[in-house]
């Protein structure tokens, strides 16, 4: 017999049923008669929702305007500048730029594909099978994507950065006649291998993992017992009735793929290999900077992704209600002789994604030349201790963890009112907010940062705070909106509108009843939220770039400064301790997940 489980139990199981935008059950409970709602719904309660709405639309839409505005400012940056066409003129003249949005297509793509099919096999064996240690194996998955990109970079630079990558040297070694590096990480492919085994993979095994798990098994056991394989029966059977939320997952992946920046930053530069966002931040960081013509680029990269986010919106009202199966079963597959097998190779993955990467930034933080492994003399500690007598250091850490906890308390927070206020409303303003909510992951790290920028020189309450930690916060806090609010959504749209009616009724306003009957509820969910906002602020590079500076600049922000400047021996050390701050961070979301998960299935 299925065990029962809660309401807060179901909160990070069915955060892809949040992504693919299902409602749950209990909707039509939320659906008062009009008086009822009028009766409910006091009008300074419908003045704190439309103030909220006009909150979180300027906070995501200003930067786009603000773009749009600078991108018809022609002239140099810091000087008297004329309206003109000019910016929208100049770039799309350069043959780099259609090589740019070739590299970005092609790579997206390419890289979707790829992990999409292995992520499904790795889903489907950790939630339907009676593979041994799946629970460790699925904390693995956990650690792989929190694990921040540009360390895992450096990692893989040490193992296959061309003719002094340690595989090769190993190879060259074994096969004298080999010419050339057999593996070289600056290259189109290196940056695939880079991205699969950083983010790429684990974010869909998270979010397929869940939906595997709620998936009714009946279909599933019966082509099993008319003798059809272990590979066709998923082939057959499961991928079918998984589509659409394969099919939100990889629109999903696909958007985040075009809008990525550090891996290409690092490892195509030097291969010659530019993508969109390293063209923009190239635009950007020249002197003087060309902001207007970033802005162009920035928003011809917006108009390349929304259609993106339209097909998946459109795809998810269209098969809202046949992502996840409503029965939960305990029932699963029996491997047989293949359980050990399996569990080598997925144990050897998570291996390759996890632990390698670390052995070889703690091997790179004492290498006296990075990457150079035929020296007489190859260790020192020379490096760790001119680090940590650095006072840049010490700062940086210090702000990397002011930037944490506090775009993490205000995430819960923001997200969770957020939230509340778009599922709860019965009217056009609740869709609105929810859309606004979707419009960060339109816009690429690299473009917020830059409408942020100047969102922060051009209004006046907003200038106060350019070059405090609050702009870095805030922006953390803007750029996660999407996946926060949608996460706690999810939940919400899981609990009965009951408990909220009795308090209304009862005298309780809606803001004491969210914070003293929904929070509670969706505390689990909230603290997952939470402690991911705080390992993407550790790590983020891309949406603070612009803005971390001086004072108030991050880990991130000096580890990418050091790698430009070829300081890859401090960049490697800072590297070390952004992952052991992000893995805590992994480890404490996977505890509060299994604390309140009660079905293991």
């Amino acid at each position: 017999m299925a065990r029962r489980r809660t309401g807060a139990a179901q909160a990070i199981p069915r955060a892809p049923a949040a992504l693919a935008g299902g409602r749950g059950e209990g909707m039509t409970d939320l659906a008062l008669p009009h008086a009822a709602r009028a009766r409910l719904a006091p009008e300074p309660g419908r003045i704190l929702f439309w103030a909220l709405v006009g909150l979180v639309g300027f906070l995501v839409l200003f930067p786009l305007v603000a773009l749009v505005a600078t991108s018809f400012q022609v002239g140099t940056f810091g000087r008297e500048t004329t309206f003109g066409l000019a910016n929208w003129i100049e770039p799309f003249q350069s043959r780099r730029l259609g090589e740019a949005l070739w590299n970005t297509l092609t790579l997206s793509i390419t890289r979707q594909a790829i992990s999409l099919t292995v992520a499904i096999g790795l889903a489907w064996l950790i939630a339907r099978t009676n593979l041994p240690g799946r629970r460790w194996l699925e904390l693995g998955f956990w650690i792989a994507l929190f694990m921040p990109a540009l360390p895992v970079t450096m990692s893989w630079v040490l193992l296959a950065g061309g003719r002094s990558g340690l595989i090769n040297i190993w190879l060259s070694d074994l096969l004298p006649f080999l010419d050339g590096p057999v593996f070289n990480i600056y290259s189109w492919w290196g940056i695939v291998w880079v991205h699969l085994v950083t983010a790429t993979i684990p974010i869909k095994v998270f979010l397929l993992v869940p939906a595997f798990r709620n998936m009714d098994a009946a279909l599933e056991e019966s082509a099993r017992a008319c003798g059809t394989g272990l590979v066709r029966t998923v082939w057959k059977i499961v991928v079918p009735i998984m589509t659409p939320t394969l099919v939100v997952t990889a629109l999903l992946g696909l958007i985040h793929s075009m809008q990525a920046f550090e891996i290409e930053l690092i490892l195509g530069t030097p291969a010659g290999i530019d993508v969109y966002s390293t063209i923009i931040y190239a635009a950007m960081k020249q002197e003087p900077p060309l902001y207007g013509v970033a802005s162009v680029l920035s928003l011809s990269f917006v108009a390349v992704i929304l259609p993106f986010v339209v097909l998946q919106q459109w795809y998810v009202r269209r098969h809202a209600h046949g992502v996840i199966g409503g029965r939960f079963s305990t029932r699963i597959q029996d491997l047989g002789r293949l359980r050990w097998p399996l569990f080598s190779v997925v144990l050897g993955l998570i291996l390759i994604m996890t632990v390698l990467p670390t052995i070889m930034l703690v091997i790179g933080s004492f290498m006296k030349l990075f990457g150079t492994f035929n020296m007489p003399s190859i260790w020192t500690t020379r490096h760790w201790q001119d680090a940590l007598a650095r006072s840049e250091l010490g700062r940086a850490l210090a702000n990397t963890l002011k930037l944490g906890a506090g775009s993490a308390l205000l995430a819960m927070i923001a997200y969770s009112l957020v939230a509340y206020a778009a599922t709860r409303a019965r009217h056009i303003g609740g869709r609105l907010l929810d859309f606004l909510t979707w419009m960060p992951l339109v816009v690429p790290g690299i473009v917020m940062s830059m409408g942020l920028l100047q969102m922060f020189l051009q209004v006046g309450p907003l200038r106060a705070i350019y070059g405090t930690m609050w702009a870095l916060i805030l922006a953390v806090v803007i750029g996660s909106m999407t996946m926060g609010v949608q996460i706690i959504r999810g939940m919400l749209l899981q609990l009965n509108a009951e408990l909220e009616e009795a308090s209304w009724t009862s005298g309780a306003s809606r803001l004491r009843t969210f914070f003293r009957i929904v929070l509670p509820l969706v505390a689990p969910s909230v603290i997952v939220v939470g402690l991911q906002v705080f390992a993407t602020a550790v790590s983020v590079v891309s949406i603070v770039v612009l803005l971390g500076t001086g004072p108030t600049q991050p880990l991130s922000i000096l580890q990418l400064a050091y790698l430009d400047s070829g300081k890859f021996e401090p960049a490697t050390i800072i590297g070390l301790l952004i992952l052991a701050i992000a893995v805590s961070s992994a480890v404490l979301a996977r505890a509060v997940s299994d604390r309140f998960v009660l079905s293991k299935g």
